[in-house]
């Protein structure tokens, strides 16, 4: 703790036991915590308390309150359990009588103990405190782990589960310290430990539904920090605790439920395929809800070390709403169903899908899990991957009424399901997950046609059509990696031309934005196809996208930005392309055209995308080919004077890309005999690369974007400066600091003088770039835009000054801590 901070915290500590006071801004408590627990990251407690006794004179004076305000009682319980959470600082702090009187009887027996802040603040002390072996003597000798069980069941969620978290520490503690090696039995565990843990035994037998969900709670926590030998030493009471609770109707606390029994799934004590806990798993997965079952089901199915025949059930728990549609539909004849027969209880699946929330809940989490495991790659692999497509386009077509099921049941499942919003979005993600499955040609043709019908259809809302869209792009990056996909993939995109070429036109700026998007991504896979290319040249489609550069929509404007640039980008790559006939694409009319929108557009999201798309073009040496000395001078030009930080972020990257090429270009090698060797790299002289930076204003643009008061902009000008300045600067001088100051400031203020100036020469020398790197403390300068913007403010002194001075005012006012 610095001088100024000691000599204030007497005072400060006065101030705040002063019944006179008016502390209105509590979060000043919260803001001394922190600042405490930084000190006591860096100095011994103990030390900390002899040198500012007004801590514990504060402890005192706040125990001797009759009628403490409770968030000062609450501010010192949390302290002291700061203080006494190593052996040294509960040993001063007892000898002074404070813990004791801080966490014992006459405190939670009296009346600010109605106050849930301080019960809940008493546990969080407590928790800091029970670090060591000392802590955890003094709870049993006092009769506190009583007093925090009772806690457990306390009216307020916040205190409960505080208590939860406190319970879990101290049983893993005392397993920790106290427990045998060795132990086989439960008998074996410390006395606090079995007292604990006998606890949560009797209420999670309670049938109080409170207590079965606050103990399944703490069981949680307490196995998430366990071992593998300590998992296994709690298993069998455990395992008869679950198979008691699955045998109620209804099953109590299951959501909580199922998270135990994930959490035991995890220990590789448990991997073996023979061990019981696979057997109550099976057991949870019939007599859970669906819900809760589904859930179960999508963590087993994520674990690597379930068993075989624990997956398979799984994935049948799973499956079994999209199953229960595939059988009531007169398209599936024919169709195998998904499952040889249903795993969960019918009935009850049956009286769920019965009502329009609960059908739409259960199919969508069936829907999203299903997305989640192809995605993560845990699917089985000889599951039915044509029923399961089967029934997930079935239930698109249900939504949009090109599929209607007359028997009841499928009557009913339609009715819930059309124009369903939710299940549409959610059908479409598993559609596009489901890509990556080996699927046959008639598989894809299904399924290009269901999209179709989503993008085709007028009344499809923009959020399905931009999920449409979406999955639209995944098939067809899955399918033309396979020649024998790619008839059917040419086929869909070649219907769907007209179709883009309406959405581009719709009144709805969503639809017109999605629409760009799409186009944008298929065009980036299929780049290298010119057969695909020349389908959608000759459609016009691009000719339209062009055209969106001037839509009224800012966000439409950027995406044409963006897609103009790929288009362009192709273009340039592949001159054969029938792209390089479109006029608008020929580099004359179209950087102008760029360039005018960072000019001139009143939006930030146009500006920003021009400069990616330059950035892009610099990247893949499209812009060697349009001057780009001429136009990376012009884009940093225009960009320094720009109000939008994030124009300036991306106009960083473009200088960053140049530069970085211009120290680095390639020698490709003239010599006949050096054919086929690996090119080399080679470094351009120190006086080349200045001269083409001086020629572009690089540095001087560098240089204003580091004193720039954006500080993202400020930090990424330093970084940037920071990577180069090894190679530019070999070998580096040291000044004095008041030199570097004064030299660093005159150049600047030349710089800025002349980089305004009308002809725009810097009149400086060459030298005058390495000159400044070797001087300006870039490292000191990252580390101040490092830190938060008001650090400066965020002080203890700050925050100890602004204490005292609202609160020694004598009038009530609002303290202004920072």
């Amino acid at each position: 703790m610095d001088a100024e901070c000691s000599q204030l915290l007497p005072l400060v500590c006065g101030v705040l036991v002063d019944s006179r006071q008016l502390v209105k801004d509590d979060s000043i408590y919260e803001k001394l915590l922190d600042w405490f627990k930084t000190l006591l990251n860096a100095a011994p407690p103990e030390m900390l308390l002899e040198e500012n006794q007004c801590l514990v004179g504060l402890f005192k004076q706040v125990l001797n309150m009759g009628d403490p305000d409770p968030n000062l009682l609450a501010f010192a319980m949390r302290l002291v359990g700061m203080f006494a959470a190593q052996e040294a600082g509960y040993k001063y702090l007892q000898g002074k009588d404070v813990v004791q009187n801080m966490f014992g009887e006459c405190n939670y027996n009296n009346d600010t103990w109605k106050d849930a802040s301080v019960r809940r603040s008493w546990i969080q002390g407590l928790l800091c405190m029970v670090q060591h072996k000392q802590a955890l003597v003094f709870l049993q000798q006092c009769g506190l782990i009583e007093v925090m069980l009772s806690l457990l069941n306390d009216s307020s969620l916040f205190v409960a589960s505080a208590g939860n978290d406190l319970a879990a520490h101290i049983f893993l503690m005392s397993a920790t310290l106290e427990g045998k090696a060795g132990s086989r039995c439960i008998s074996d565990l410390p006395d606090v430990a079995q007292t604990i843990f006998r606890y949560l035994e009797k209420i999670l037998t309670s049938g109080a539904p409170q207590s079965v969900t606050q103990s399944l709670k703490a069981l949680i926590t307490i196995f998430k920090g366990s071992v593998d030998t300590l998992a296994d030493v709690l298993w069998p009471r455990i395992s008869e605790l679950v198979k008691s609770l699955l045998n109620q109707k209804p099953v109590n606390g299951s959501p909580h439920l199922e998270g135990l029994l994930l959490t035991f799934a995890r220990f590789q004590t448990f991997c073996s395929a023979d061990h019981d806990l696979w057997i109550v798993v099976k057991q949870a997965l019939k007599e859970l809800s669906p819900l809760q079952a589904g859930s179960l089901a999508f963590g087993l199915l994520s674990l690597k070390q379930c068993p075989q025949d624990v997956r398979i059930q799984s994935l049948c728990v799973l499956l079994h709403p999209l199953d229960c549609i595939l059988r009531v539909s007169e398209d599936s004849f024919g169709q195998p169903s998904l499952l040889d027969e249903p795993v969960c209880d019918p009935i009850t699946v049956q009286n769920l899908m019965s009502t329009k929330t609960s059908c739409t809940g259960l199919l969508c989490q069936c829907l999203n899990h299903l997305t989640d495991l192809c995605d993560k790659g845990c699917l089985l692999e000889n599951i039915p991957d044509q029923s399961i497509l089967h029934s997930v386009v079935l239930v698109l077509k249900v939504c949009i009424g090109q599929s209607v099921c007359t028997s009841p049941a499928g009557s009913q499942f339609s009715r819930f399901l059309i124009g369903c919003l939710r299940v549409q979005r959610s059908a479409l993600d598993s559609i596009g997950a489901l890509s990556v499955r080996p699927l046959s040609q008639e598989d894809l043709e299904k399924t290009y046609k269901v999209l179709a019908a989503y993008l085709e259809n007028p009344e499809t809302d923009p959020t399905v059509l931009k999920k449409a869209f979406q999955a639209s792009v995944k098939w067809l990056q899955a399918s033309h990696t396979s020649a024998e996909h790619q008839e059917a993939s040419h086929s869909f995109l070649q219907g769907l031309c007209p179709v883009l070429m309406k959405r581009l036109c719709s009144p709805c700026w969503e639809v017109r934005d999605s629409t760009l998007e799409f186009i944008t991504h298929f065009l980036n896979i299929l780049k290298e196809h010119n057969e695909y290319l020349q389908v959608v040249s000759l459609s016009g489609l691009l000719q339209l996208a062009l055209n969106l550069l001037k839509d009224q929509e800012s966000y439409v404007r950027a995406s044409a930005v963006t897609c103009t640039g790929l288009i362009a980008s192709i273009a340039y790559t592949n001159p054969t392309t029938t792209f390089s006939s479109i006029e608008d694409l020929n580099k004359e009319a179209l950087v102008p055209a760029l360039i005018d929108i960072l000019c001139q557009d009143t939006e930030g999201f146009p500006r920003r995308a021009v400069v990616k798309v330059f950035t892009d073009w610099l990247q893949n040496g499209h812009l060697t080919e349009i001057h780009d000395t001429e136009l990376v001078s012009r884009v940093l030009e225009v960009t320094l004077s720009d109000l939008d930080w994030e124009v300036k972020m991306n106009a960083l990257e473009l200088a960053h890309g140049y530069i970085t090429q211009t120290l680095e270009v390639n020698n490709f090698q003239s010599c006949p005999y050096t054919a086929g060797l690996p090119m080399i790299k080679k470094m351009l002289p120190i006086e080349d690369t200045l001269r083409k930076c001086e020629q572009v204003g690089l540095f001087q643009f560098l240089l204003s974007c580091l004193c720039d008061c954006d500080r993202p902009v400020a930090l990424k000008a330093c970084e940037i400066l920071l990577s180069v300045k090894p190679r530019l600067c070999e070998e580096s001088t040291v000044a004095s600091e008041q030199h570097r100051r004064d030299w660093l400031e005159g150049r600047l203020r030349h710089l800025h003088i002349s980089a305004h100036a009308d002809n725009g020469n810097t009149e400086l020398d060459s030298k005058w770039v390495t000159e400044l790197l070797k001087k300006i403390d870039l490292d000191g300068i990252k580390c101040s835009l490092s830190k938060s913007s008001d650090y400066l403010q965020e002080t203890p002194l700050s925050l100890l000054q602004d204490i005292t001075a609202t609160l020694c005012g004598g009038e009530e006012q609002d303290a202004d801590c920072y």
